[in-house]
């Protein structure tokens, strides 16, 4: 499983401090381990939203991303608002 970034992620993430921007790192290296295994990824926050994921990166910030073909490609990186704003209007 190989992670991906799209475009808007790679720009809004270029945004984060350097704190986030470590936090989400290792963050989103653990997901290839847990994707699928319920009581491995709670503490990740992993919630569904029709076709999309999200994963916490500490109190504010979230991470909207796809499983396509086996790997992982993040969507977008904002606050709870950001990405549900993202989702309505991308579903």
């Amino acid at each position: 499983m190989t992670i991906y970034q799209r475009p808007q992620f790679a720009r809004r993430f270029r945004k984060l401090t350097d704190a986030d921007k470590q936090e989400l790192r290792e963050t989103a290296t653990r997901l290839p381990s847990v994707i699928g295994k319920p009581h491995v990824h709670s503490g990740l926050g992993l919630r569904s939203f029709g076709r999309y994921f999200e994963f916490r990166v500490g109190i504010e910030l979230r991470v909207l991303f796809l499983v396509e073909g086996g790997d992982i490609h993040l969507v977008t990186v904002g606050t709870h608002d950001e990405i549900r704003a993202y989702v309505k209007d991308n579903s």
